[in-house]
């Protein structure tokens, strides 16, 4: 498994630099479609437990039926994505998202809730896939494993600016309404996915490549086959990602946690994840490539463990913020390390595939975590959420320490001949 013999690269480098004008345009088209995201993640949980009355169960419905649409578009999303264009795919992605997020805002009602989630996941699995191919497409064929990381970093960054913006605007008329503003930060992300289309219709970089190889052809699925669905080579690291976000459905009810236990450290927590994320990725992004994918996920999984634990064992405030340094140093490692690989492992006229493959382990592993954790925080408080989180990762180092014996250092995967 990415032995690293399995041939050259698949294509001529034509991109000599890291942070070229295509690179930037896709984190910030990634960036807005993120924040989307991350502003749903975190007004959402609050508007059905305090605004509606309703359990933490119910509110892990939202990330259920986000999947449901994620699951179902994303069988179609590499297909869509390799077939039809990249800058297509960006486009309509981020529409959707944009629209449904205008529509959550003027939801009243659980049903319409679940029913706008479900149109943000089809709208999420366009704008994740198509943006993850590009990236992987627009950078030296020997860094990106760096850029990767470099990429996955929007996650860290909207996870910090995100909470504090939307606890900022849900104050907005609060004190003479008696009730949180939740429209407001959602009409805004509806803005946000607009301008993400607008982002992805700026990117037309294959014209470019062809500019400069007028041979430059990338060979589009023909007729309709299960592998236009799903690419088998991605399958491990797409089963790495689906155990990991599975745990991490425990990490979206933190905000939640925080504020039941009224601690002042909400924002700085957020904050404090992002820069941990940036400072790790930009410090050490280059020497993980070097590393085997196994060692640096054990490592990761290791500072994933000891946040739980910690988290579970204590519930206190000094333990939230210092698991913010641990999350922060575990997301810039793992999830970028996985994506690579799944990028790596394949052909790049299979990209669009292997994003797809990818992204679905994790809307799998995040819907089923989301809905687990959330009955088990109604059950069992918070310390039995955090605590079943950090045995399962255990067990995920297990795992791991099995399934990735075999890899050898990012550096040395190479695409497969087309």
């Amino acid at each position: 498994m990415g032995n690293g013999q399995a041939g050259s690269a698949s294509s001529k480098d034509y991109f000599t630099k890291i942070w070229n004008s295509s690179f930037i345009r896709i984190i910030c088209y990634a960036f807005l479609c993120q924040f989307t995201m991350a502003i749903t993640n975190t007004v959402l949980p609050l508007y059905v437990i305090n605004g509606l009355g309703m359990s933490a169960a119910d509110s892990g419905l939202l990330g259920t039926f986000f999947t449901i649409g994620s699951v179902c578009c994303r069988f179609f999303a590499g297909y869509i994505t390799d077939r039809f264009g990249r800058r297509t795919t960006l486009m309509l992605g981020g529409t959707i998202v944009g629209l449904s997020l205008f529509f959550l805002g003027f939801s009243r009602t659980m049903v319409m809730l679940l029913v706008f989630k479900t149109v943000q996941g089809i709208g999420n699995a366009l704008n994740s896939t198509a943006s993850n191919a590009t990236a992987s497409e627009v950078l030296p064929r020997d860094k990106v494993g760096q850029g990767i990381g470099y990429y996955s970093l929007h996650q860290n960054i909207t996870g910090a600016l995100a909470p504090t913006l939307c606890l900022a605007l849900m104050g907005i008329g609060a004190a003479s309404s008696g009730s949180q503003n939740y429209q407001l930060p959602l009409v805004i992300g509806g803005f946000m996915g607009i301008a993400a289309a607008l982002v992805g219709g700026s990117l037309n970089y294959e014209k470019k490549i062809r500019e400069i190889d007028p041979s430059f052809h990338r060979e589009k699925p023909q007729g309709v086959h299960i592998s236009d669905f799903i690419e088998i080579r991605a399958l491990v690291p797409a089963l790495m990602m689906m155990f990991t976000s599975f745990a991490s459905g425990a990490g979206t009810y933190m905000i939640v946690f925080a504020t039941q236990y009224q601690f002042k450290t909400v924002g700085i927590y957020y904050i404090i994840d992002a820069i941990v994320g940036v400072s790790v990725r930009f410090a050490f992004g280059s020497k993980f490539d070097a590393l085997k994918p196994r060692n640096v996920a054990l490592i990761a999984i290791a500072l994933n463990v000891t946040s739980y634990l910690l988290m579970g064992f204590t519930l206190s405030e000094w333990a939230f913020v210092l698991s913010a340094f641990l999350f922060g140093a575990f997301n810039a490692m793992l999830a970028p390390t996985f994506n690579a690989m799944a990028m790596k492992m394949v052909p790049e006229s299979r990209s669009g595939a292997a994003s797809s493959t990818y992204w679905l382990g994790f809307d799998i592993g995040m819907a089923i975590g989301m809905t687990v954790f959330g009955a088990i925080i109604d059950a069992a408080g918070f310390k039995g959420a955090f605590l079943t989180a950090g045995g399962f990762m255990v067990i995920f180092a297990i795992l791991v320490a099995i399934l990735l014996r075999k890899t050898v250092p990012l550096r040395e995967m190479t695409n497969p001949e087309e």
